[in-house]
């Protein structure tokens, strides 16, 4: 493919959380496309990783492209992304596309048991860092710049459905407060005449490894704080979900380490309180805490089921297949005809 032939040959596109997930899956497929791609997230290794696979995209292809990193710049951060924007325009003349990805699971806990700083964090990523990444590359877009912003299809509206997430409010009302941004922000440039365009993608349930360990197993783990756990108080769920579950499908050394400390750290608090069940030493404990951790994989695997059952043909979304959705929404003569929609999965 010569690079005249590609869809975004010389565009600047911008794709906030790009390290892992969806995010790096939507810039690899822009720098197949020749597109200069600028990669941000929080955490540096998994970024210098990203570019590297960019870089040899580009010279697989024999594209002008260019990769350029911001490890660490917080989305809703005001100076942070005053100064990436600064410095992105010193390297590349304006940007084409914004692609507004990134995200955090946030809490996934009933709403009375959320704390208003995980709430808040939630949001300040989701709604806060879309609203501040986007006025910021309106600054410096060129005409014809497209700003697309990755949603959730738990917030459409359908009818004899639940589309709320369960046990995700923070999530849940920061993805839908960032669909109504977009439509504000389209009629705003178009009352104002400016050829930008503002485009929601709800994709439909996507294979993803952040929703497959961390949010079922945290949903699950809820669902059994609530209902109870013999041996296991509420609280010690909580300690279950927050100090061992991140260990689950990861190292089996790390797991069992994880498991012992919370087991030793619980039979030295019953003592000092004279818990009923302080006569139950570390190993009982620590076995206690593995039935727990196979309920709550068992009841995982149930949220994910019905979350299929949801989907016309039974099967998620790639990565690479949401990638491609997003490049198609970018495509300009698309972005003109969309522009201030969202828009809504078809397999739900």
């Amino acid at each position: 493919m010569s690079v005249s032939s590609m869809r975004f040959a010389d565009k600047v596109v911008l794709v906030t959380g790009s390290g892992t997930g969806i995010g790096q899956a939507i810039a690899k497929k822009f720098a197949e496309e020749g597109a200069n791609v600028i990669i941000m997230g929080r955490r540096r290794e998994p970024l210098e990783a990203t570019a590297r696979e960019l870089e040899a995209i580009m010279r697989s292809r024999k594209s002008n492209g260019k990769v350029m990193m911001f490890p660490g710049v917080d989305v809703s951060s005001v100076q942070e992304v005053i100064d990436m924007f600064n410095a992105i325009s010193r390297e590349f003349n304006g940007i084409d596309i914004l692609v507004n990805n990134a995200g955090v699971s946030g809490p996934v806990k009933i709403l009375a048991s959320q704390p208003f700083k995980e709430f808040r964090e939630c949001v300040s990523i989701h709604l806060t860092g879309t609203f501040w990444m986007s006025i910021n590359a309106l600054k410096y877009m060129n005409d014809d710049g497209r700003i697309i912003t990755i949603s959730t299809y738990f917030t459409e509206e359908r009818p004899y459905e639940q589309r709320p997430y369960r046990f995700r409010t923070p999530y849940t009302s920061a993805q839908g407060a960032k669909n109504r941004l977009s439509e504000a922000l389209a009629w705003e440039m178009a009352e104002k005449g400016k050829r930008i365009y503002f485009i929601v993608s709800n994709p439909g349930p996507v294979h993803s490894d952040r929703i497959y360990k961390t949010v079922y197993p945290k949903a699950a783990a809820e669902f059994i704080r609530i209902g109870g756990f013999q041996g296991l108080s509420a609280i010690d769920i909580e300690r279950i979900a927050s100090d061992v579950l991140p260990y689950v499908g990861e190292d089996d050394v790390m797991l069992e380490k994880a498991i012992d400390r919370l087991a030793s750290r619980m039979v030295e608090e019953r003592s000092s309180r004279e818990d009923s069940m302080h006569t139950q030493d570390a190993s009982s404990i620590a076995s206690t805490i593995r039935s727990c951790l196979d309920k709550i994989r068992e009841v995982a695997e149930k949220i994910q089921n019905n979350t299929k059952n949801m989907i016309v043909d039974g099967n998620f979304l790639t990565q690479e297949e949401t990638a491609e959705i997003v490049l198609s929404l970018a495509d300009v003569e698309v972005s003109r005809l969309v522009n201030g929609r969202t828009m809504p999965s078809d397999r739900v």
